[in-house]
């Protein structure tokens, strides 16, 4: 069975890919080397999300239908005073 791409992680504390990500910010800490590799790592999460999707949609395990209840559900948690 294929790893969950956004399953919970237990760790505690930076994993190792996070870790090489902030020693290659200090390579090069300019605003637009931080606007670049934040725009990489936004297209990388949005491809990957697509391609979840897609293989959902394409098993069925979500459908227009369920896509449709969700928008018009109101997810906030009642607050205990």
């Amino acid at each position: 069975m294929p790893k969950q791409m956004f399953s919970h992680n237990t760790q505690i504390g930076p994993n190792p890919m996070q870790l090489h990500l902030v020693s290659m910010l200090n390579f090069n800490n300019t605003e637009e080397t931080q606007t670049r590799l934040k725009s990489a790592l936004e297209y990388f999460y949005v491809s990957e999300f697509e391609r979840t999707k897609d293989r959902l949609f394409a098993n069925g395990t979500i459908t227009e239908e369920m896509i449709e209840q969700g928008a018009n559900t109101h997810f906030s948690t009642a607050y205990l005073l």
